[in-house]
């Protein structure tokens, strides 16, 4: 039975890259590729892989934002996100949106493979140095902190940095490819979450959160 992949990265050498390796199985189909969130958007509309190979980190929306907006449109499809970030935010935005699977970018060569055929399989793959930290995601819901610290998404988390480090709304959007009114809808966003309106009290939570340094 064939599989049928679309990928979604915005750097060619890597996409590339990765229909070398996935056409080394002689199962796999690739039907299509996109290189940003929005034209994987569009083009799923029209067409329905068994799974979706995404990067997180694209201009424009990341895989988190593109992967909650697919799975609004197509429940039936499997989405499995790359990542250069071992981190722990990234993994519970993209498990809460919907993925079925994590693989650090790092160890596609060695990882991919085992991954969709997991994910085939309606079992959900993290790679395994990110195991950890499913573990105290779930011991989080299970028992909610004391604090009522507000949780920001990776991406209000970029911007809330550039911010505090002084970059206008322009600067930022050319920095993390957005337009300016979608920075200043991030802004909107942090400032509603964390209750605070002016920047200083944006550098003073950035701080307090060791996203910029005091000194």
């Amino acid at each position: 039975m064939s599989v049928s992949l679309f990928i979604v990265d915005d750097h060619p050498v890597f996409r590339a890259g990765l229909k070398t390796i996935l056409m080394s199985e002689s199962d796999f189909t690739i039907i299509g590729e996109a290189q940003t969130g929005e034209e994987a958007i569009q083009k799923l509309k029209t067409i329905s892989p068994d799974i979706v190979v995404m990067d997180i980190s694209m201009p424009g929306k990341d895989g988190i934002e593109t992967t909650k907006e697919i799975r609004k449109e197509n429940q039936t499809i499997k989405i499995l996100l790359l990542t250069m970030h071992s981190d722990e935010a990234y993994l519970r935005e993209g498990l809460k949106v919907g993925a079925q699977g994590y693989v650090l970018k790092r160890a596609v060569d060695t990882e991919l493979i085992t991954a969709i055929r997991m994910v085939l399989n309606n079992e959900h793959y993290i790679y395994p140095t990110l195991v950890p930290y499913l573990y105290k995601a779930i011991e989080e819901e299970i028992e909610p902190q004391s604090s009522n610290e507000p949780q920001l998404s990776p991406r209000e988390t970029e911007v809330l940095k550039l911010i505090a480090l002084g970059y206008t709304q322009k600067e930022i959007g050319e920095k993390l490819f957005l337009s300016p009114k979608t920075v200043d809808t991030y802004k909107t966003r942090i400032m509603e979450k964390i209750g605070e309106t002016t920047r200083s009290a944006l550098v003073k939570y950035a701080i307090k959160q060791n996203l910029i340094s005091h000194d």
